[in-house]
């Protein structure tokens, strides 16, 4: 297994960007929009990586969306794109009753910070750092806590949702005007984990059929519609179109299927925001279906093996994400978008007047966080 080392000098961002079809695909106008912002991320020669995705969803609502992961090593990178001219001008001219555009912009630190991957391959995360070895704190539960530096026995970086996560408003109609974001509770936990069967030979193809592809059917629908009692605060379920459809199946798109669409293709990714990194450890030790999953896995796939060399490609990685270092924005989206569902709620409210995320004081923390000046 490898891990992603982290520069440690500086932050680093990831920021989610969405386009919400408002059907099942998009409509010409918005097919536009999308190839121009998928254009102005590409020009940019500071962006670390783009995962460009496609989440389905219901019909009437917000239908099927595309999404872009983009990470970017430095938040002066990010920024530096964000504010140029092309870029800001975009975004403001964004019709507001019908765009259907998102972003959730983070902040993160290494500190707070870890990845696993099983093969010497680049996602997500590792973009902003490299691929090294992982030697310590693996193979156990509770060994992502182990892995951040701000976690210790007296720092649980537990939520300040006391209550749990309030009841998310269910998806409505388009929101007219823009909905900017800006308090957020502290220490949520966002999960990324993907899966790509690409490289994966006959054989092994039918191995995981067999042994995995109904267990991890199960488990990750069962994640993803977990909800607020899980501590759930919002989940995606994506795939890559680009990456085609898994060996001798369709894809099953019609009303009141069992699996999601996303299951038929080869590479998929599971964005999850939990309300803090127990409720994460807490659904993989207590839902038998993972138990199983992560048992079966092991034998398989581990030392000695029938799948001991495989091209099966996985990764997760995590961040605990502290309140002012979110910002989020919703720009004539459905109502129940992504935090929007919970703009009702104190714990998504300025308690304190927090000091806002953008421009500047992203730059200020940074450079506090450079020459040790910020708590």
């Amino acid at each position: 297994m490898l891990r992603a080392q982290i520069p440690e000098a500086h932050p680093f961002v990831l920021s989610l960007f969405g386009c919400q079809y408002h059907g099942a695909a998009p409509s010409p106008t918005k097919a536009e929009l999308i190839t121009t912002f998928t254009n102005l991320l590409k020009s940019s020669s500071s962006v670390a990586h783009i995962e460009s995705l496609e989440q389905h969803g219901p019909f009437p609502g917000p239908g099927s969306s595309r999404i872009w992961m983009t990470y970017w090593r430095t938040p002066a990178d990010f920024q530096q794109w964000w504010s140029s001219d092309p870029v800001a001008s975009f975004w403001a001219a964004l019709p507001d009753d019908s765009a259907g555009f998102w972003r959730e912009t983070l902040q993160l630190s290494h500190r707070r910070s870890m990845f696993e991957t099983n093969k010497p391959v680049a996602n997500g995360l590792a973009h902003v750092g490299q691929l090294a070895p992982l030697t310590e704190k693996t193979g156990y539960w509770g060994a992502y806590r182990d892995r951040l530096a701000d976690a210790t026995p007296q720092e649980r970086l537990a939520s300040t949702m006391r209550s749990g996560v309030p009841l998310p408003k269910p998806p409505g109609a388009v929101r007219r005007g823009r909905v900017l974001m800006r308090d957020f509770p502290d220490n949520m936990c966002l999960v990324v984990e993907g899966q790509d069967y690409s490289a994966m030979g006959p054989a092994e193809r039918e191995h995981w059929r067999e042994n995995f592809d109904g267990l991890t059917r199960k488990w990750v629908s069962h994640v993803v519609g977990s909800g607020p009692e899980a501590g759930m605060v919002s989940a995606r379920l994506c795939h890559a179109p680009e990456s085609g459809v898994v060996d001798g199946e369709g894809v099953d798109e019609e009303a009141g299927s069992e699996w999601a669409p996303a299951f038929g293709f080869n590479r998929k990714v599971q964005i999850l925001y939990f309300a803090d990194l127990s409720y994460m450890e807490r659904i993989g030790k207590s839902v038998k279906t993972h138990v199983d999953l992560r048992k079966n896995f092991m034998k398989s796939y581990g030392p000695g093996g029938a799948m001991q060399v495989h091209d099966l490609l996985l990764w997760v990685e995590l961040s605990v994400v502290k309140a002012r270092d979110v910002e989020a924005e919703y720009v004539g989206c459905c109502d129940g978008t992504g935090f929007m569902a919970y703009d009702y709620d104190p714990a998504f409210q300025d308690q304190q007047s927090q000091s806002s995320w953008w421009p500047w004081s992203l730059v200020t923390r940074a450079s506090q966080h450079v020459f040790g000046t910020s708590a």
